[in-house]
């Protein structure tokens, strides 16, 4: 790649805003589908299906200590409930903007270790407008600041502190609904939770499962439950039938040499068990089988808690039945973002995740605003180079940090020509969700001409950013002032490619 000859000629002047076409008529009503049937949505459904007062006792003894937080839970109003969920009257927070927003919870449960703290929590985001879903998994070992006079603890605490006050779930779910809230950005109405046991036993009673092993992995830390550990619990890549306890370590795993290890690839395992005990569902027909449902509802009685009426679950299938899979993304807030790094606490020595000392609290609320994107950046495997002026500058390091951190790779290159006013984005090879991501993040615009004086290569990159002289505050406002401890490693810039970068990826020419 060699570096653009400095001809002083101004992108802004070759380039006009493009023409937005806009079409007036009376718009085709939304087909706003599901995404995912969740463990627990799926039993309400099928007892639902069934339409016999048989279910229904059975749907109100599981709502007795399941449903919580609930004005009322008498058998008539569960009842009545449902009656409103099939006929769209059960609304459900976040309908009216087109987002519904729910807190996924794992724990251990009576009899684990610390039976109330968070093994997993997942933030799933539906958007209703583009019937698309974006799981977020959040890490446990993520320090947050707790309410109530709790001090920085591990994010995995807070439900568990929530339900300590004073024994009660629904006390517990919104503490920590609260914390990812404060988190994220985004307001958190619901929560579920579902403990191992109950996993396991739901497994059990249809059969196993079927699920794809995508890499051979062994976790040779897998705890026991009784302060030591199992032996090695070994995958193989291909396709595994599982009983409840195999598919549990399968999803829980975490200490797996490479790939496996992180916490990303930890929330795909996680998915796949849940679309695996769906599909099962369905294959076995479980709707004409009242006594396997009652056996499935009885499990899950006393291991399962949500704050989301029995009408609202109901509803919230009806919503979206029939969401296609290829919509539902997956992502993780883990170091590899370049977000957060790992830190010892001076008082407990203890392993927690912060922020890297570059991350602000806009860059984190960003990364799960844009879930979505993200998940769709890492499949599409952008190139991006940037042009800029001064590759040192803190504004260019923080935008090719976020870049980084949502899955791109980023090279910056050059450029001696006036700079725009706004950002601007030229797309060599085809990269829709990248392209709309920069020009979200960037309020860039979009050119359909080559940038002057940058030689374009489709095999090396597949987008060129031009950064402007107008870029978004919280890229150019000031970084707050370093720690007196040795900081947490920041993202490591990328390279400066030389006159002929080693290609990144194969590029596809469009």
């Amino acid at each position: 790649m060699q570096d653009p000859n400095p001809n002083n000629h101004s992108i802004d002047a070759i380039h006009k805003a493009p023409v937005v076409s806009i079409q007036v008529g009376t718009p085709k009503p939304k087909n706003r589908k599901r995404h995912w049937l969740r463990i627990f949505v799926i039993l309400t459904i099928i007892a639902v299906s069934i339409g016999t007062t048989y279910a229904l006792t059975v749907a109100h003894q599981w709502s007795a200590g399941s449903f919580v937080g609930q004005k009322s839970n008498s058998f008539f109003g569960n009842a009545l409930d449902l009656i409103r969920g099939t006929t769209g009257q059960a609304p459900i927070d976040g309908e009216e903007t087109g987002h519904i927003n729910i807190l996924l919870l794992g724990i251990g449960g009576e009899g684990h270790d610390g039976p109330y703290l968070s093994d997993t929590i997942i933030l799933a985001q539906i958007n209703l407008d583009t019937n698309e879903v974006a799981l977020t998994s959040i890490p446990r070992d993520y320090q947050v600041k707790l309410p109530k006079n709790f001090g920085f603890r591990k994010i995995n605490a807070a439900f568990a502190e929530g339900y300590n006050l004073h024994k009660d779930w629904n006390e517990a779910g919104s503490l920590a609904t609260g914390v990812v809230s404060e988190l994220s950005g985004i307001k958190v109405n619901y929560f579920a939770v579902v403990d191992f046991s109950g996993f396991e036993q739901a497994i059990n009673q249809i059969g196993g499962l079927d699920v794809v092993v995508d890499r051979t992995f062994t976790d040779y830390q897998y705890p026991d439950n009784k302060d030591g550990y199992l032996p090695p619990q070994a995958f193989t890549q291909g396709s595994a039938h599982m009983d409840g306890q195999t598919a549990l370590i399968f999803a829980r795993s975490r200490h797996a040499a490479g790939p496996e290890g992180s916490d990303f690839s930890r929330s795909q395992r996680q998915q796949k068990i849940i679309t695996a005990f769906r599909e099962k569902v369905q294959q076995l027909n479980l709707v004409a089988d009242s006594g396997q449902i009652a056996s499935l509802l009885h499990t899950f009685a006393s291991h399962f808690h949500t704050n989301l009426t029995p009408g609202q679950l109901l509803r919230l299938t009806k919503i979206a039945q029939k969401t296609d899979r290829a919509h539902i993304v997956s992502t993780s807030l883990d170091p590899d973002t370049g977000l957060i790094c790992s830190e010892i606490t001076e008082d407990t020595k203890a392993y927690v995740l912060v922020p890297c000392y570059s991350t602000t609290t806009d860059d984190i609320r960003s990364f799960f605003a844009n879930a979505q994107y993200i998940g769709k950046l890492r499949e599409e495997k952008s190139v991006v180079w940037i042009a800029t002026s001064n590759p040192k500058s803190n504004a260019y390091r923080r935008i090719e940090a976020v870049l980084q951190s949502s899955g791109l790779t980023v090279w910056p290159i050059s450029y001696n020509d006036l700079e725009p006013t706004d950002s601007v984005i030229y797309e060599i090879n085809k990269k829709p969700a990248t392209a709309d991501y920069l020009k979200t993040l960037l309020t860039a615009r979009e050119v359909t001409l080559p940038p002057p004086n940058i030689k374009i290569d489709s095999t090396r990159s597949d987008i060129i950013l031009i950064l402007g002289l107008d870029l978004p505050e919280r890229f150019t406002k000031p970084l707050p002032p370093a720690p007196t401890q040795t900081p947490a490693p920041s993202v490591t810039p990328s390279p400066v490619p030389t006159t002929k970068p080693v290609p990144i990826i194969k590029q596809v020419n469009n």
